[in-house]
């Protein structure tokens, strides 16, 4: 895996990052998309792009005995792409399209609108897209991008499986030429403009679904009461046999399916809860909802289902941890993290213990209990968008129908 920091917190507008990392095998100075596509083939290897909010990455599966002629196509899409015209039409024309579908969703239009609430309208983190962005990407805006964060050397390289001191020469005669990065590019920040606590309707006529969320900030990874706060998360809605599915789909039947989560990021984090209903049920789900919570925050939590869920917690985490690639794909997140918060020096060997740390007694979860939110009182539906309700504690409502 190589790791670029070239996420959306980087781009000069929406779509850059993308469409730049998608377009890396598309064709290089010496090979054609269909030339680089075939050989990968031949060698049995499998190549995969992704593009997170800080980083982007470049995947290559590969057998131990193709790793040389696999990587060496592998660091000539990294190090020689030209991004042609005709395919970056192509890719363009195909991602407007998605878009376009996309726009029919609620569950699309929720997250949009959830995101820019929490991190503010014009933030990278808020990712907000328009159909005529795709019309403002240009080859040059595309090549310049990819000369500054791929070019660069602005990369970290993941290698597990079979790992010998062939294979490491190998990935740095093809990579160790490139230069060392400056750091401006990774101590970018950004200043957020959260909007205020309140309830948020976005319209969408002839649905028969709403999609609800609901979310504020939260702790990080780096923060000291990260696992007891992802602990009550796992009580309230981060598995199976959570109290929000427990309550809202086993008992009343309103969706097929609802849970919490935390969400950790570099330079900011947030806890949502999410769902699916039917329009008849959104109103009662919301009021469920924030009965539980409010149970979770006044009762205290039976010492049965507090050793389950933990038990639970600690079954994920060796799952987590089971085998190279999955260790390998838990540490580049972490790493992520903590390299550009600052909070892990290069010379440390692992993020700081007290990330597998649960607390071991139901009194110490009072503190990360009274970080959630908690309230009752919600105002009536119907609202228009962008109109905000006061309410209690900073937290805020997403619900499209």
């Amino acid at each position: 895996d190589v790791v670029f920091e070239a996420g959306i917190y980087y781009q000069s507008q929406p779509l850059v990052a993308s469409t730049t990392v998608n377009m890396l095998n598309e064709g290089t100075l010496h090979h054609s998309a269909e030339a680089i596509a075939d050989q990968f083939d031949y060698y049995g290897a499998y190549v995969d792009f992704s593009c997170g909010l800080n980083k982007t990455e470049v995947s290559l599966l590969s057998l131990n005995k193709y790793a040389t002629e696999t990587l060496t196509i592998l660091a000539e899409i990294i190090t020689e792409s030209n991004i042609p015209d005709k395919e970056l039409e192509i890719y363009l024309t195909n991602k407007r399209q998605e878009y376009l579908v996309n726009l029919e969703k609620t569950s699309y239009l929720a997250k949009q609108k959830f995101s820019a609430l929490i991190f503010g309208e014009d933030h990278p983190y808020a990712n907000r897209i328009e159909e005529s962005d795709y019309q403002r990407i240009t080859v040059s805006l595309i090549r310049d991008f990819y000369h500054r964060y791929y070019q660069a050397g602005q990369f970290r390289i993941f290698i597990c499986g079979h790992v010998n001191e062939g294979l490491l020469n190998t990935v740095t005669r093809l990579f160790g030429n490139l230069p060392i990065p400056s750091p401006g590019n990774i101590s970018k920040k950004l200043p957020f403009h959260a909007a205020q606590p309140g309830r948020y309707h976005v319209s969408k006529e002839n649905c028969v679904q709403s999609s609800i969320r609901i979310g504020k900030s939260s702790v990080r990874l780096t923060d000291d009461d990260y696992a007891g706060y992802m602990l009550l998360n796992t009580i309230l809605g981060g598995y199976f046999g959570s109290r929000l599915m427990s309550n809202i789909r086993e008992e009343k039947g309103y969706t097929y399916g609802i849970g919490s989560f935390n969400v950790s990021l570099p330079q900011r984090s947030y806890w949502s809860i999410t769902t699916e209903v039917n329009n008849e049920y959104t109103e009662a789900t919301i009021e469920e909802i924030f009965k539980e919570i409010h149970k979770l925050r006044t009762e205290t939590v039976p010492a049965e289902e507090l050793n389950l869920v933990k038990n639970y917690l600690y079954g994920d985490l060796l799952r987590e941890l089971d085998g190279v690639f999955a260790q390998s794909d838990s540490l580049k997140h972490k790493l992520t993290i903590a390299f550009i918060s600052g909070s892990l020096k290069k010379s440390d060997n692992a993020p700081p213990k007290r990330y597998w740390n649960w607390p071991t007694n139901i009194g110490t979860l009072k503190r990360c209990i009274s970080s959630l939110p908690d309230n009752l009182n919600l105002p009536g539906k119907g609202q228009e968008i962008g109109r905000k309700m006061e309410i209690h504690d900073s937290f805020g409502i997403v619900f499209v129908f």
